[in-house]
């Protein structure tokens, strides 16, 4: 019976650890290529910052996530310059906002993550 336990209390310890892992592995705002959460995605960590220059990423911007706690601030130009937008919740569709397709840099923070 002590053989089984041992591996048994031993394997518990490994999965609660692995659970609080991806829990902190989880992306603190995510950034959608389309509407609705939808096509090519770019995770950002707490306290993260992108500027998109002039790359895939610069002014295609359609809907983000930004999880409980968490604020993104987006900005119209690179280098976290210009016109800025700062969301504390998700927005599934910048249409009609101005914001559509018009992000170049944004900022990612977290209060509590």
């Amino acid at each position: 019976m002590k053989r089984l336990l041992i591996p048994t209390v031993f394997a518990s310890l490994l999965c609660a650890g692995s659970a609080s892992a991806q829990f902190y592995g989880e992306a603190a705002c995510v950034l959608f290529e389309n509407a609705n959460f939808r096509g090519r995605s770019l995770e950002m960590g707490p306290d993260d910052a992108t500027s998109f220059g002039g790359g895939f990423w610069n002014d295609r911007v359609s809907s983000v996530l930004v999880r409980p706690g968490c604020t993104l601030v987006a900005y119209e130009h690179s280098g976290m310059r210009g016109r800025s937008i700062e969301l504390d919740r998700r927005v599934r569709n910048f249409g009609g906002s101005g914001w559509n397709d018009r992000i170049s840099s944004a900022e990612c923070s977290c209060d509590r993550y």
